[in-house]
């Protein structure tokens, strides 16, 4: 029988003063008696999009930069550009959204950058062997890293199912071409009999990749990234999700983490927060309402672990189901199939309480 993999855990349940800061530095010193950090750190987060309140706060992300200080490094803050429309589409805008968020060097004692760039386009390729993908765009600051946290906000997602470290590897560490390329797996279908030819979507496509012709929305397949913003705007229902997309997308993820991990020269640190656990994920610009109670903060050297850890601990908190499923109808099985499938973790752990 394979070794399980071990996943720390700090229940937040029936506490009464929790600390973050108390929580994060017991967790990821579990982690760096075995993987110590050194140099520059990267330290991988996601600042919500405009309008998100649920995201994790500078104050979380400070108490992780303090930790990093505390080991004698240097603590980089980094995201990606997005693929789909809006403040975080380009790197100034992102940086211009992210101070207005409190995230800035003065709050988190250290500096934050976009790590593909200003557009979107600074990256290198890596070849791989994935499922469905054989080559990946990762972003360029992967290779100025010496070590890295992975910090992920658990919590649901339209087209995955969940968001967690997999998912923050996968499209937060990839340029836009790396992100279309796992993204084109779900490229949306028009249906004829719905659309009104009204030009919503149109008007929202960054990349010119639809048209009204002849009262209808025609899709250019070859321009067209398979970001959704189409279908999610669409007023008519008249665009949907092809039936494996879903499935497609999260084996697609599995190969991007795949590719992220074969560019790096170390192992990566992963945290995640099992709090504000929302329907859908921080790019959403809304509030959302928990599924949920706050559960708790989970530290390990194996991303596939410590998702299925943290989805596992969702699960019992909703009594046995999957709250995600019932919200979006995606599970979020395949990613963690396909990860393990592929030999980026294992499903199976052993959760050591810390706290």
């Amino acid at each position: 029988m394979a070794k399980r993999a071990k996943v720390y855990f700090y229940d937040l349940r029936n506490k009464v003063a929790a600390r973050f800061e108390d929580a994060i530095k017991i967790l990821l010193e579990k982690l760096v008696d075995e993987e110590p950090l050194k140099g520059v750190v990267g330290i991988k987060v996601h600042m919500g999009e405009e309008g998100n309140v649920t995201h994790l706060r500078p104050e979380f992300i400070r108490c992780v930069v303090d930790f990093v200080r505390e080991c004698n490094c240097e603590p980089v803050i980094f995201d990606t550009t997005t693929l789909y429309a809006g403040a975080r589409s380009n790197g100034v805008s992102y940086l211009n959204l992210a101070a207005r968020k409190g995230f800035n060097q003065a709050t988190l004692g250290a500096p934050i950058v976009i790590g593909d760039g200003l557009k979107g386009d600074d990256g290198f390729i890596v070849k791989i062997d994935g499922i469905e993908l054989k080559e990946v765009e990762v972003a360029r600051i992967l290779r100025d890293l010496d070590s890295m946290i992975v910090v992920s906000h658990f919590k649901g997602h339209v087209t995955t199912g969940f968001g967690g470290a997999i998912k923050n590897l996968a499209m937060g560490c990839t340029t836009k071409r790396g992100k279309a390329a796992q993204h084109r797996a779900h490229m949306p279908i028009v249906i004829e009999e719905n659309c009104v030819g009204c030009g919503s979507c149109t008007q929202r496509c960054m990349y010119g990749a639809i048209k009204v012709e002849g009262g209808k929305a025609r899709i250019d397949y070859e321009k067209c990234v398979g970001c959704l913003e189409c279908y999610f705007l669409c007023p008519n229902k008249a665009l949907e999700i092809p039936s494996d997309g879903t499935d497609r997308l999260q084996i697609r993820l599995a190969d991007a983490t795949l590719a992220v991990l074969k560019s790096l020269s170390f192992k990566p640190l992963y945290l995640n927060a099992v709090v504000s656990v929302t329907p859908r994920c921080d790019c959403l610009g809304c509030v959302m309402t928990p599924l949920v109670g706050d559960i708790g903060l989970l530290s390990s050297l194996d991303p596939v672990a410590i998702d299925q850890a943290s989805l596992d601990l969702v699960k019992s908190a909703a009594r046995g189901k999957n709250p995600f499923f019932e919200a979006n109808g995606v599970s979020g099985d395949k990613q963690l199939e396909s990860s393990e499938k592929l030999g980026l973790g294992s499903r199976s752990y052993e959760l050591v309480d810390v706290g």
